[in-house]
């Protein structure tokens, strides 16, 4: 069954540098990043849209589920805000259209004091790094997925331990 590898995890903790490297190390694989799925200028968040990133996210989905060339889509994404309700909608559209997939979660995290090394060397503004750190630092504590601390780690070794928690076998 194809999976849905779906990453998540606070304002820059390495989901997406971590998809990029699975990316490469999984065969048949499609990566969906889903900061183009709501690239728009300036970004309101209103139900308009919600609507549209919620239309891109599930066409790209279905396309990939569709596809006989694709086993594997990589998902990085956040759950804060009206995120979750944005990504349960794409799962019940899919869900109603009968395709099939296996929803893989796994989430990073990293101690404080890293997230903010990272988000500064991102380049993040100040106002932008509090804000993250207040909303998504601790917003997946309650979730039981697969978690993985990226603290002293290399974005190949998260890869890898994804890999592992999938029981994926580099070919």
């Amino acid at each position: 069954m194809k999976k849905i590898i779906l990453i998540l995890g606070a304002n820059g903790v390495g989901k997406s540098t971590t998809s990029e490297i699975l990316l490469h190390k999984l065969t048949k694989c499609a990566f969906i990043d889903a900061d183009w799925c709501r690239a728009i200028n300036p970004f309101p968040f209103t139900e308009a849209t919600k609507i549209a990133v919620s239309n891109n996210i599930y066409s790209l989905f279905k396309n990939y589920l569709l596809c006989e060339d694709i086993e594997f889509i990589i998902f990085p994404y956040g759950f804060h805000g009206e995120r979750k309700q944005i990504f349960d909608q794409v799962l019940s559209w899919l869900k109603q259209d009968d395709i099939l997939f296996e929803l893989c979660p796994v989430i990073l995290k990293c101690d404080r004091e890293e997230n903010m090394r990272r988000l500064i060397k991102n380049g993040r503004e100040k106002e932008r790094i509090e804000r993250g750190m207040k909303n998504t630092y601790t917003f997946y504590d309650t979730y039981t997925y697969p978690r993985i601390d990226t603290t002293n780690m290399q974005p190949e070794d998260v890869a890898e331990k994804i890999l592992e928690i999938l029981n994926y076998k580099i070919r």
